[in-house]
């Protein structure tokens, strides 16, 4: 196993704030691109979501397989967490995974939220839209 040790001389966190109706990703990539950072990570989030889809693991073997639920419906962000990239830094074992090729960056977040009456729903991020406002709180690791 690699490790990696990362040496942080100022430690700051950022908040961005997607509103509402705006695509979760989109926001968080522009934003990404606006500060010319390279790679962030993102610490967790508030707020309210819509019409979220996650990805989860379908079988339990390499190489990697997933399937995709899409949730309609707003609902409250419960956790957040995940690293942003550059594409070309991201595992290429999980290239196959991701097949999104129109962001510069590889988005690659962690997240759940709750529906009206308790139901929970989450995993990989694939897509989603911010319901009234969404918090979301990073740390550049430039």
């Amino acid at each position: 196993m690699e490790n990696t040790l990362m040496k942080m001389e100022q430690f700051y966190m950022e908040e961005v704030i997607i509103p509402q109706g705006q695509d979760i990703k989109k926001g968080l990539t522009n934003y990404i691109l606006a500060n010319g950072w390279k790679q962030v990570y993102v610490s967790g989030a508030v707020g309210s979501v819509i019409d979220m889809a996650f990805t989860a693991p379908i079988q339990n073997h390499l190489p990697l397989k997933v399937s995709s639920t899409p949730v309609s419906g707003a609902g409250e962000m419960l956790s957040m967490t995940g690293e942003i990239m550059p594409r070309e830094m991201m595992d290429p074992d999980l290239k196959d995974v991701y097949t999104d090729k129109d962001s510069p960056l590889f988005v690659h977040i962690h997240a759940s939220f709750a529906t009206s009456g308790g139901h929970v729903f989450g995993g990989g991020l694939k897509s989603g839209k911010a319901f009234r406002s969404l918090r979301i709180f990073m740390v550049p690791l430039e």
